[in-house]
C-alpha cells in the first residue's frame, strides 16, 4: 500500500477492512485457498441444472465455474484405471501444494480432501422433479488402498446452511473397478437457491495416503441428460420393486486410459541421444482406448496425429480409423509409430511432441467434450523412465542402502545435474544431507563409483506444487555408455521416499539396490517379488539425470571405490571413543550421526580417531583420500 497517494487513503482503509475479513475467513477454514462467498453474492452466482463434470478439461484442478477453489484435491489421469472418462478427481492426504495435511504426527487421521460444488439454484424444483446426483467413485486405483476407518462421504448443504451426510463408504467396498451411485433428493430443505454439495475424504492426515477417486459427477431430473446444453431423454434402469433408478446411461463415447508413448527405452530422452537410433527408441504402436457409456453400439472413427508444438511441425497424422464398439463397452485404438524423422530433425537440440488421438462419430446427439486425448513427450537434455507423476513413494527399509538406477546413452555423454521427486511423506526430512552417485557399468552390472555428491550444499528439499522435482547441479562426469544414477539412504527411521510412478512398470528392472555388499537388480514388472527390502519394486522412481549434451574432453573421473570395500578394516568396532583403519592414504576423515549430520571433520595422518565426547550410539565413518572414499558404519559405546 506504499505507493497509494493520499487521495485514496479511504480507499484503501475500506479495501484494508475487507482484506482482513476475507484473510480472516481464510485462516478459519483448514482448507487451502478457500473463501467463503458472502451470501447475497450466492443467489447472483448460483448455477443452474443440468449440473455436470466428468474433469475431462481440467488441469491438475476442479474447474472453478463449477466448484469452489482449493480442497486439495488432484485431477489427473494416472492415478488410476478404466474410469468411465479421462481424467479423474483424486483425494487423499495430500495438500493442492503437494504437502500432508500434517507433517509432525505421521499417524494422525481426520478429514483430507475436499470438493465442494458452487451454490446451485434449486429454489422451485419439487420432489416430484425426481432429482438425482449420480458420480462414478473407486478406492485405491494405482495409489494406497483405504483401511477400514477410513472414508469417502458426500453431503448436501440444508436451507439453514447445515451439511448433511447422505453417503459414505468406509472401505468396505473398494473394488477394482468404478461403481456408479445415485442420490435422489427428497428433501425440501435442500430445494433452495443456495444448495451445494461436497465430498469429503477421511484418512491418515500424513502422506498420500488412503486414496479415491471420483468422476463424472452428474445432477439433474432424471428424466434429462447432458447434451451441450441440451434436454434429451434419457434411457434408464430401475429396480424392479421399488423403482428406484439404479443406473444413468448417457449419449457419450469418451476417451480415458493414458497414451502409450512413442519411445521404447524411456518417457523421455536428449534429444541428441534419440536422433542417434531413433529407429531402436520408437516404439512400434501407440495406444489409447474409448468407452461407451451409452447404451447402443458405436461406429467411430479416431484420428492420430503428432505434432511438435516447438515449430508446429505435424511429424505424423492418420485420419479415419473406423472402431466398432458394443454399448456399454470400450474398445482399444491402435496406430503404427512412423514418425517422419526428416522433419524432426528441423531442430536437433530438442522437441515437444504432442500425441494425439481425436474421435468422431455420426451421431450428432453425443456428448463430445472428452473425446480426445493427448500425451507429450519431450525430446530435450534429460532422461526419464517415469510420466511426470507420483502416484506411490518408494524407500529402503534399511539405514544405509544404496539405490541406483540404469541409463543407456546412444553417444557418450556428461551428467551436469540430478533432478529428484521427494516425497513430503510421514516425516520431514527437510535440510538433511542428500547424497547422490553416478557409477560406471562393468560387464552388464554396476561398477566403480564415478562421483559422489556430499556436501552442505546437497540438502534435501521438497518442490512447492505436486510432482515437480527439484534439480542439483553438479559439475560434468563423463559417461559413456551405460552408467547409474543413484542415491545413499543413511537411516533406518527416517526413510528417504522417492515419487514413484506405477503407470510404467516396464522400466523396474533399471532399478537397483544395495543394502550390504551385493547390488540386486529389481524384478521386471510380470516377475515374483523377491525381497520386502524395496517397498514397492514395480515403478520407476522419479530420478532424472540431465546431460551436457556432447562428450566432454577429459578422462572420466577417478574411481572411488565400493564403500563397502572388504579390504578396509576399521577396529575396534564398537568402540568407547579410539578407531582405527588400515589404509594409510585415507586422510580426509568425516563422521555423521543417523540423521546425516556431521558431527566430526579432520584431515589426520595418524589413521586413527578420538570419538569419545560423541554420545553412543550408531554413526557413518567416511574416510577418503585423492581417488577412494569408503565409508563404514561404527558403533560408539
Amino acid at each position: 500500500m506504499k505507493n497509494f497517494t493520499k487521495k485514496y487513503t479511504l480507499i484503501t482503509l475500506l479495501l484494508s477492512i475487507f482484506w482482513q475479513v476475507s484473510w480472516a475467513q481464510f485462516q478459519i477454514i483448514p482448507l487451502k485457498n478457500i473463501k467463503k462467498s458472502a451470501s447475497s453474492s450466492a443467489k447472483i452466482m448460483a448455477l443452474t441444472l443440468p449440473f455436470f463434470d466428468d474433469f475431462s478439461t481440467s488441469i491438475n484442478h476442479q474447474d472453478l465455474s463449477k466448484w469452489q477453489k482449493g480442497g486439495g484435491i488432484f485431477i489427473n489421469n494416472t492415478s488410476t484405471n478404466n474410469h468411465p472418462t479421462l481424467n479423474v478427481a483424486t483425494f487423499d492426504g495430500l495438500k493442492a501444494d503437494g504437502t500432508p495435511y500434517d507433517f509432525v504426527n505421521s499417524l494422525s487421521e481426520g478429514p483430507t480432501d475436499s470438493l465442494t460444488s458452487l451454490s446451485i439454484d434449486l429454489l422451485g424444483k419439487t420432489i416430484a422433479d425426481s432429482l438425482y446426483l449420480s458420480f462414478f467413485y473407486r478406492g485405491q486405483g494405482l495409489g494406497e488402498k483405504p483401511d477400514l476407518r477410513d472414508s469417502l462421504r458426500l453431503q448436501f448443504l440444508t436451507d439453514g446452511n447445515i451439511w448433511k451426510t447422505v453417503w459414505v463408504d468406509s472401505a468396505v467396498t473398494v473394488s477394482d473397478k468404478f461403481i456408479q451411485v445415485l442420490i435422489p433428493i427428497r428433501a425440501n430443505f435442500y430445494l433452495h437457491s443456495g444448495f451445494k454439495f461436497r465430498f469429503q475424504s477421511h484418512g491418515r492426515q500424513s502422506g498420500q495416503f488412503d486414496v479415491w477417486h471420483l468422476d463424472y459427477v452428474y445432477l439433474d431430473g432424471i428424466k434429462n441428460i447432458i447434451k451441450s446444453g441440451e434436454i434429451l431423454r434419457n434411457r434408464s434402469d430401475r429396480n424392479p420393486v421399488t423403482k428406484e433408478v439404479t443406473a444413468i446411461y448417457t449419449r457419450d463415447y469418451a476417451t480415458r486410459n493414458p497414451t502409450t508413448n512413442l519411445l521404447k527405452s524411456y518417457s523421455a530422452m536428449p534429444m541428441r541421444q534419440f536422433l542417434a537410433k531413433p529407429d531402436k527408441e520408437l516404439a512400434d504402436k501407440v495406444e489409447s482406448d474409448i468407452n461407451n457409456l451409452f447404451n447402443n453400439d458405436l461406429l467411430l472413427y479416431p484420428s492420430y496425429s503428432v505434432k511438435n508444438l516447438l515449430n508446429n511441425l505435424t511429424i505424423q497424422r492418420i485420419d479415419s480409423i473406423a472402431t466398432f464398439i458394443p454399448r456399454k463397452s470400450f474398445a482399444t485404438l491402435q496406430v503404427k509409430n512412423s514418425l517422419n524423422i526428416n522433419l524432426l530433425k528441423r531442430d536437433t537440440t530438442k522437441a515437444y511432441l504432442k500425441i494425439k488421438f481425436d474421435v468422431k462419430s455420426g451421431d450428432a446427439a453425443a456428448f463430445t467434450v472428452n473425446d480426445t486425448i493427448s500425451r507429450y513427450v519431450d525430446l530435450n537434455n534429460y532422461y526419464a523412465y517415469d510420466d511426470g507423476t507420483a502416484e506411490q513413494a518408494a524407500y529402503l527399509k534399511k539405514g544405509f542402502g544404496r539405490v541406483a538406477i540404469q541409463f543407456i546413452n546412444n553417444k557418450s555423454d556428461a551428467v551436469v545435474a540430478i533432478r529428484i521427486n521427494i516425497q513430503p511423506t510421514v516425516t520431514n526430512l527437510t535440510g538433511k544431507r542428500l547424497t547422490f552417485q553416478i557409477l560406471a557399468n562393468d560387464k552388464g552390472k554396476i561398477g566403480r563409483i564415478l562421483k559422489t555428491i556430499s556436501d552442505t550444499i546437497n540438502v534435501i528439499k521438497y518442490s512447492h506444487s505436486p510432482n515437480s522435482f527439484v534439480e542439483y547441479k553438479i559439475d560434468p562426469v563423463a559417461v559413456m555408455d551405460t552408467f547409474y544414477v543413484g542415491f545413499i539412504q543413511f537411516t533406518d527411521d527416517e526413510p528417504l521416499a522417492i515419487g514413484l510412478d506405477v503407470n510404467t512398470p516396464q522400466f523396474a528392472h533399471k532399478h537397483y539396490y544395495n543394502v550390504s555388499n551385493e547390488w540386486i537388480q529389481v524384478p521386471k514388472a510380470d516377475a515374483a517379488q523377491a525381497s520386502s527390502i524395496f517397498i514397492p519394486i514395480k515403478g520407476s522412481l522419479m530420478i532424472r539425470p540431465v546431460m551436457l549434451g556432447k562428450e566432454i574432453q577429459v578422462k572420466p573421473l577417478a574411481n572411488e571405490e565400493e564403500i563397502q570395500d572388504k579390504n578396509l578394516i576399521i577396529s575396534p568396532n564398537p568402540s568407547t571413543g579410539i578407531f582405527r583403519w588400515n589404509d594409510v592414504s585415507l586422510k580426509e576423515v568425516e563422521v555423521y550421526d543417523m540423521t546425516g549430520r556431521n558431527v566430526f571433520q579432520e584431515r589426520t595422518d595418524n589413521q586413527e580417531i578420538n570419538l569419545q565426547y560423541l554420545h553412543t550410539g550408531i554413526y557413518f565413518l567416511r574416510l577418503s583420500n585423492e581417488k577412494n572414499t569408503f565409508v563404514r558404519k561404527i558403533v560408539k559405546e
